[in-house]
C-alpha cells in the first residue's frame, strides 16, 4: 500500500507543477500498410496504429511485450527476452509479422522459445490490421495482421537533415538501449537513410520464486527455485543492428534499395549459461509509378532476399542446434479504379526459401518451400455505406528430405543402460523425400455504416483457408528447447475457418465507445496439443532419462469467440480517462478447452495533458484462467499497474525526458499464453528512465 501512495504522490506533484495548456490538437495519422491510402476509420474493420510518444511509452525488450494490453493481444513469452503476439487467441502462424509490408522470415512460428527476428527500437510506426484489407498481406491470417514500419526506403522526399533518437537505462532487467536514425534528402531527387541501435539487458529481477506451487504440487521433479529466486537465471539479453538505405525519386515515382541486420544472443532460462544466437541479414528493392493511366493510378514491385541464422548453444559454448532459412520474396501490385471509380488493388506475391536444421538432435526434414498468390480488394461506396471485397488465392508447394526422427524411449533409462526391447523400445521413424501442395482461397467481405452522427458499424464475414506450415508437416523428435516431443503429420489437411465479427462505435466530441463481438469457427484446426503420453530422452552428459510431453500436431475442429471493448472520455481539456477488456474462449469441438488461451482482462487508466508534460496511470487486471485444456495447469490472477511521464523541455521541445514504471504493485505475473507460465515468473517492479529527441 505504501508503495501506491507514492506513486500516486509522485504522479499528483508533477501535475502540479506542469504549466497551464491550450486545448488539445488530434492529427490524423497515416495508415501505411493501406494501399488505397485510407484512414483508418474507413477501413471495413480498425487498425490499430502505434507511432510517436505512445510508441515510445510502449518500447519494450519483445515484439510480444511491446503489444500485450493492446485490446485483444496477448504476449507469448519465453522470459523476458522473447515474447510473440497473440491475436484474440491466436498466434504462430495464424498471424502475419510484416516489415514494411513484407513478411519477416524467421523460425519465429516454429517455437515459444525462437524471437521474432526485428527490434522494435528502429520502428517508426506499428500497425495492427484486421478485416478485408488484411486479406492482400497473406492468407490464413485469422488473427491478423501485424506491419512495423521504419522507412528505411522512403516514399516521399523531405529535404535536407532530419532524425531522432533514443536513450534509456533501467527496468526489471537493468537496460541499457540506445536507437538513432538520420535521414538526408539531397538535390530535390535522392534521400539517404541511417539507422541503428544496441540493447543490453542483464538477468531479471523477479517478485518471489520462478516455478509456480501448482507446478511443484503437480510435479515432483521440480522445485520453486529451480530457475531462480528473486532473479530469473540466464534471461540476459544483447542485441544490435541497424540498416542502410536509399531512394531515388523521379516524375510520379520512385525507386530503392536498403540493408538491414539484426543480432540478437539472449539467455535460455530452463539450462543455466544456455545461449541463442540469432543472426538476420536482408535486402529490399522498391518501385513504385504513380499516375500509370486513367484507370490505374499506382503500380508497385517490392522484391526482398532473406539470410536467416539461429543457433542454440549449451552452456559450454557448443552448438546444440542450428536452424537456416534463406529465401527470396516479391509483391507485385496495382491500386485502380476500374469499377464505377471506386478504388481497387489487385496483386501476386511470390517467393522460395529454403529450411535446414543442421546441427542438434534430429527434430525437423530438412524442406524447401515455394508460393504463389495473386488477390483482389475492392471498395464499393453506396451513399454514407462502404463495401469492402477481397479474395485471395494461395498455391504453396513443400519439398522434404529424407529424414530419420530421435523419438526416445517409451521406459526411464540410464546412460549405462541402452533402451532395449527388454526394457522398453528406442523409438525413431524414418520419412522418405516427400512433395505437397496445398491451394487456398480466403474470401471476405465487410461494410462500414454510417448509421446516424453518434453510431457507425462495422461488420466482416471472412472464409479463410491455410496450407500447413513446413513445421506443422515435417516436425518430429525431441524440442531440447522445450523438453518435448513434437510429432507433425505429412497427412495434414489445409486449416479452414468462417468468421463473423463486428464493431459498434459510438463516439461524440467528448467519448468514443466501441464494443466489437467476434465468432470463429475452424471446421478443420491445425493444433499442436499434448497427446497424454511420454516418452524418455537421455540428455548428453547426463545419467538418467527425462520424461518429456509428446505433442501430436493434427486437424479438429474447434470456435474461438469473444469481444473486446474500449472507451475513452474526455474529463476536461487536461484530463482523459480510458476503459477496456477483452474475453476469449477457445474450444475444441470434439471435447475440452483449447490451451494457452489468455485469460479475461479489464483495464483503465487515468491519463493528463498541460504543456509540455504528459502522464497516465494504468491499471490492467488479468484474470485467473480456469477454462484450461487437457494437461494444462491453472493460472492465477494479477494487477499490473503501469505509469508513464514525458516531459519536453521548454527551451527545447524537440527533447522529450521520459519515465516508465511497471509491475508497480511487484505482483507475480504469468503469461498464460505462454510454454513457460509455470516455470518462468515475469518481472517484478521497475522503473526505466530515458531521453528522446528529434532534430
Amino acid at each position: 500500500m505504501r508503495n501506491i501512495i507514492l506513486v500516486f504522490a509522485l504522479f499528483s506533484c508533477t501535475l502540479l507543477h506542469a504549466e497551464d495548456k491550450s486545448s488539445l490538437e488530434l492529427i490524423e495519422i497515416p495508415v501505411t500498410a493501406n494501399p488505397l491510402n485510407l484512414s483508418s476509420d474507413e477501413l471495413a474493420n480498425p487498425v490499430r496504429i502505434f507511432n510517436g510518444t505512445e510508441l515510445q511509452n510502449r518500447k519494450n525488450s519483445s515484439l510480444g511485450a511491446v503489444l500485450d494490453g493492446v485490446p485483444g493481444i496477448t504476449n507469448n513469452s519465453w522470459g523476458d527476452s522473447v515474447g510473440q503476439p497473440v491475436i484474440r487467441g491466436m498466434d504462430s502462424n495464424r498471424i502475419k509479422i510484416l516489415n514494411n509490408g513484407m513478411e519477416i522470415k524467421d523460425v519465429s512460428n516454429m517455437s515459444g522459445d525462437h524471437a521474432v527476428a526485428i527490434d522494435t527500437l528502429s520502428a517508426e510506426q506499428i500497425e495492427v490490421i484486421r478485416g478485408p484489407a488484411s486479406i492482400i498481406y497473406g492468407g490464413g491470417a485469422v488473427g491478423g495482421i501485424i506491419n512495423i514500419i521504419d522507412h528505411r526506403i522512403h516514399s516521399e522526399y523531405i529535404d535536407g537533415v532530419l532524425g531522432k533518437y533514443d536513450q534509456s537505462f533501467g527496468g526489471a532487467n537493468n537496460e541499457s538501449s540506445t536507437a538513432f536514425s538520420v535521414d538526408y534528402g539531397h538535390n530535390d531527387n535522392l534521400m539517404f537513410h541511417l539507422d541503428g541501435y544496441q540493447r543490453n539487458s542483464k538477468n531479471l529481477s523477479i517478485p518471489g520464486f520462478s516455478v509456480s506451487k501448482r507446478l511443484v504440487e503437480s510435479d515432483s521433479e521440480f522445485t520453486r527455485d529451480k530457475y531462480g529466486k528473486d532473479t530469473l537465471q540466464s534471461s540476459d539479453n544483447e542485441s544490435g543492428g541497424g540498416s542502410l538505405g536509399v531512394s531515388h525519386f523521379f516524375d510520379d515515382g520512385y525507386t530503392g534499395l536498403a540493408f538491414s541486420g539484426h543480432r540478437v544472443d539472449y539467455g535460455n532460462p530452463l539450462e543455466a549459461g544456455g545461449k541463442f544466437d540469432l543472426n538476420t541479414n536482408k535486402y529490399d528493392y522498391v518501385l513504385e509509378k504513380n499516375k500509370i493511366s486513367t484507370l490505374i493510378s499506382k503500380m508497385k514491385f517490392k522484391l526482398g532476399y532473406s539470410d536467416y541464422d539461429h543457433k542454440e548453444l549449451e552452456p559450454d559454448g557448443a552448438v546444440g542446434a542450428e536452424y537456416i532459412d534463406k529465401g527470396t520474396d516479391g509483391k507485385l501490385e496495382f491500386v485502380h479504379s476500374f469499377f464505377n471509380k471506386s478504388p481497387g488493388v489487385f496483386g501476386v506475391d511470390f517467393g522460395k526459401s529454403n529450411f535446414s536444421k543442421s546441427q542438434g538432435d534430429p527434430l525437423i526434414a530438412n524442406n524447401q518451400r515455394n508460393n504463389f498468390s495473386f488477390y483482389l480488394l475492392e471498395d464499393y461506396f453506396v451513399g454514407k455505406h462502404k463495401v469492402s471485397i477481397g479474395y485471395r488465392h494461395d498455391f504453396n508447394r513443400y519439398r522434404s528430405n529424407d529424414f530419420t526422427s530421435d523419438d526416445g524411449c517409451s521406459v526411464a533409462y540410464t546412460s549405462t543402460s541402452s533402451c532395449t526391447n527388454e526394457s522398453g523400445t528406442e523409438l525413431s521413424t524414418t520419412f522418405g523425400k516427400t512433395n505437397k501442395a496445398f491451394n487456398s482461397n480466403n474470401l471476405s467481405l465487410g461494410t462500414v455504416s454510417e448509421l446516424n452522427k453518434q453510431w457507425k458499424l462495422s461488420l466482416n464475414v471472412s472464409h479463410n483457408e491455410r496450407a500447413p506450415a513446413h513445421n506443422e508437416l515435417y516436425s518430429y523428435g525431441h524440442h531440447h528447447a522445450t523438453e518435448t516431443i513434437e510429432q507433425g503429420s505429412r497427412d495434414l489437411k489445409k486449416e479452414r475457418s468462417n468468421t463473423i465479427d463486428a464493431q459498434f462505435k459510438w463516439s461524440n466530441q467528448r467519448a468514443i465507445f466501441s464494443l466489437s463481438p467476434y465468432y470463429t469457427d475452424f471446421p478443420s484446426y491445425i493444433g499442436l496439443l499434448n497427446s497424454g503420453t511420454t516418452q524418455n530422452h537421455l540428455h548428453e552428459g547426463e545419467e538418467d532419462s527425462e520424461e518429456l510431453a509428446v505433442y501430436k500436431t493434427s486437424n479438429i475442429p474447434a470456435k474461438f469467440y469473444g469481444f473486446e471493448v474500449q472507451g475513452d472520455l474526455s474529463l476536461s481539456n487536461n484530463y482523459g480517462l480510458n476503459i477496456w477488456g477483452d474475453f476469449v474462449r477457445a474450444k475444441n469441438k470434439d471435447g475440452g478447452n483449447l490451451p494457452r488461451i489468455p485469460p479475461v482482462r479489464l483495464g483503465t487508466g487515468l491519463s493528463y495533458e498541460r504543456n509540455t508534460f504528459s502522464g497516465s496511470l494504468d491499471l490492467m487486471h488479468v484474470f485467473n484462467q480456469t477454462n484450461i485444456g487437457p494437461y494444462e495447469l491453472k493460472t492465477d490472477d494479477y494487477t499490473n499497474m503501469k505509469l508513464t511521464m514525458n516531459y519536453k523541455l521548454p527551451m527545447n521541445n524537440n527533447i522529450n525526458l521520459y519515465l516508465k514504471g511497471d509491475n508497480l504493485l511487484d505482483q507475480e505475473k504469468r503469461d498464460h499464453t505462454s510454454f513457460l507460465k509455470d516455470k518462468v515468473l515475469m518481472g517484478g517492479r521497475s522503473l526505466m528512465l530515458g531521453v528522446a529527441g528529434d532534430f
